[in-house]
């Protein structure tokens, strides 16, 4: 149950956060609580994937859900990723270079689950965050 516990840890949203606290505290005596984080933190490590139409997944906590979590992590993984990419492609010299900021779009709908204060809007603020906090523009 380390996974769980780390997860909960880590979560910025304390609806999601706080529902796998209190799963955790009833598996010491719940069978449905186990499976219900079983299912939510598999044994084999597996993520939510990335693909061609980007994430997608039911809202929810866990890895393998569309959480603050999971999309906080995303964000800064492809922030470094253009950030890397950008640096190596760049054959300007370094007065042009230094003055060009990256920006980043990022759209959202009307998807939301209110149970967990998870929507799309809330996901796309996360990845402006994030893509600011890096020190790229971002256009929702």
């Amino acid at each position: 149950m380390e996974k769980p516990k780390k997860w909960s840890e880590q979560d910025p949203n304390p609806k999601t956060s706080s529902y796998v606290k209190n799963l955790l505290q009833q598996a010491e005596s719940n069978e449905d609580a186990i499976q219900e984080l079983d299912r939510l933190f598999p044994q084999d490590d597996s993520r939510i994937g990335f693909g061609t139409a980007g994430l997608r997944s039911a809202m929810k906590p866990g890895p393998l859900g569309m959480n603050d979590l999971v999309i906080v992590q995303t964000a800064q993984g492809l922030a470094r990723y253009i950030q890397k990419e950008n640096q190596q492609n760049d054959n300007t010299d370094n007065e042009i270079k230094n003055k060009k900021k990256l920006t980043a779009v990022v759209g959202y709908d009307h998807r939301e689950n209110s149970d967990f204060m998870l929507s799309s809007l809330s996901f796309a603020l996360l990845t402006a965050l994030v893509f600011k906090e890096a020190g790229m523009d971002c256009i929702l």
